[in-house]
């Protein structure tokens, strides 16, 4: 079946998510004011995918507002993007528009459906580097899932230091300096099991990074001394 998206045009307009890698990224429920934490189930997990399936309710309306986030990490932006194809081809509506305006500035790539008789973006769908989200009303009131896309997407992309939920998670670590010479690229982390249940984030300067096996990768065509960032924040457990 021909799809009804352009993959090839959502990688020529991806840059910052070339640059961003998460690894072990979890939503705990601090970091959604206003919301609370039912339950995470693990839906799969190995060297190629890991994905998880949140489920929150307003704490307002805890009975009528609830929202359902799926959130899979993968080994690079590419297979992201992929991932992120494929769900939407196997959708009841595989045809959803871009994102436009403040949705449109969600991941590397967004997708927004609406609720069709009241017109609320009732799901939001984006990559955003090596993660694929999909962010749903499920409750009995349909509601603007967007913020919460916004805050997934925020936690992502930027330094834990610009992130207030997650700031005293982190552990503070120098900007690294990495020599990169040929083609082959550099190996950031030799093994990224050994973060064991830290949530790595890792940002570079140009080029991309790329999972391969346990290691983490970052290439660029430009050889030379790059500045790397690489950040642990302590996931909370229990």
């Amino acid at each position: 079946m021909e799809s009804h998206y352009d993959i090839k045009a959502w990688a020529e307009e991806t840059k910052l998510g070339q640059r961003i890698f998460n690894y072990n990224f979890r939503i705990q429920g601090h970091e959604l004011k206003g919301w609370q934490l039912l339950k995470a189930v693990p839906m799969h997990k190995d060297a190629r995918l890991a994905e998880v399936t949140y489920l929150v309710q307003s704490e307002e309306a805890a009975d009528r507002q609830m929202v359902r986030m799926n959130i899979a990490e993968l080994a690079d932006w590419r297979a992201a993007q992929k991932h992120l194809l494929a769900i939407l081809d196997h959708s009841m509506r595989p045809d959803l528009p871009r994102g436009t305006g403040k949705r449109g500035a969600l991941g590397d790539i967004s997708l927004v459906a609406r609720a069709p008789q009241s017109d609320i973006p009732a799901a939001v769908q984006f990559a955003r580097g090596n993660i694929a989200v999909a962010v749903n009303s499920v409750g009995t009131v349909t509601i603007d899932v967007s913020e919460i896309a916004a805050t997934v997407d925020h936690l992502l992309t930027e330094p834990p230091a610009k992130l207030p939920s997650i700031r005293k998670l982190s552990k503070p670590r120098p900007p690294k300096a990495v020599l990169l010479k040929g083609k082959e690229g550099a190996t950031l982390v030799k093994d990224l099991k050994k973060v064991r249940d830290a949530w790595l984030k890792v940002i570079v300067p140009d080029g991309e990074l790329r999972r391969k096996g346990d290691a983490l990768v970052y290439i660029s065509r430009q050889p030379g001394k790059k500045v790397v960032r690489i950040y642990a924040i302590n996931v909370r457990t229990g």
